[in-house]
């Protein structure tokens, strides 16, 4: 039983929404529909969804919805699927789709993946990644659970799942810094070495450490994009989830497995 939320705004043209749902229905997978709105968000037609008995949850769009939808299905038995309309390219090659037909195509196989999400104290969770709105060079620190970092930086990223970055596991996120002067990277990766963490990234300028869990302070309250989108801000914790979703994906997806 497949319940679809789909977030009409990333359609390029009002025909495309009856595309995806003929397509859908050729398929022989089509279900019920729903769309959000502003007196009903995507995580309120989740639980709807749930109520209902629905067993595949499907996101249309792009990560914000999916990262809404995904938040409510950790740990449960219910399955998450995602047609993507203007994703991330790094959760569409997350899913093995680059096209919506592709996705319909995988959902209509339901492989599942297992695999665990970033999130925030406040609630909002990320499949692949977030970053820091760093508009120029800044004093952060960055609390772990033995140690803390403080540095000028000029980006952060922290990282639940990168292309071309090996997770040490799948219950850690990668936190990359690019920092905006030599002593302060320098700093870093002497620290990085210390507990284990190995530089995976070309630049001089960017370190990378790896952590289950850590805490992040601004001296002023800056935002935590997913995908360009404000999800949190600083100070935040951010962590990965003890439990896992269950994730379709396609064959090309670095998650399937034979």
């Amino acid at each position: 039983m497949y319940y679809y939320i789909f977030d009409i705004k990333k359609c390029r043209k009002r025909s495309q929404v009856e595309d995806i749902k003929s397509y859908l229905g050729g398929l022989g997978i089509s279900g019920e529909f729903t769309y959000p709105t502003a007196a009903q968000s995507p995580e309120e037609l989740v639980d709807l969804g749930l109520s209902k008995k629905y067993t595949t949850i499907v996101a249309i769009g792009g990560d914000e919805i999916v990262n809404a939808a995904a938040a409510k299905l950790v740990g449960r038995k219910e399955a998450l699927g995602v047609i993507p309309l203007e994703t991330s390219s790094e959760l569409s090659y997350l899913i093995g789709s680059q096209s919506w037909r592709e996705a319909a195509d995988a959902l209509r196989y339901r492989k599942i993946s297992e695999f665990r999400l970033g999130q925030t104290a406040s609630g909002q969770a990320f499949l692949t990644h977030i970053s820091l709105d760093v508009f120029a060079p800044m004093d952060i620190t960055i609390e772990f659970r033995d140690f803390l970092i403080q540095t000028k930086a000029k980006s952060l990223v922290i990282a639940n799942f990168y292309p071309d970055l090996h997770k040490i596991g799948d219950d850690f996120l990668d936190i990359m810094i690019e920092s905006a002067a030599p002593e302060g990277g320098n700093l870093i990766k002497k620290i990085s070495r210390l507990f284990g963490a190995k530089n995976e990234l070309e630049e001089k300028s960017f370190s990378l450490i790896r952590a289950r869990s850590l805490r992040i302070f601004t001296k002023t309250p800056i935002a935590l994009l997913a995908d360009g989108k404000k999800i949190a801000k600083t100070p935040q914790l951010i962590e990965s989830t003890d439990e896992k979703i269950r994730l379709i994906t396609a064959k090309k997806s670095p998650l399937a497995t034979d």
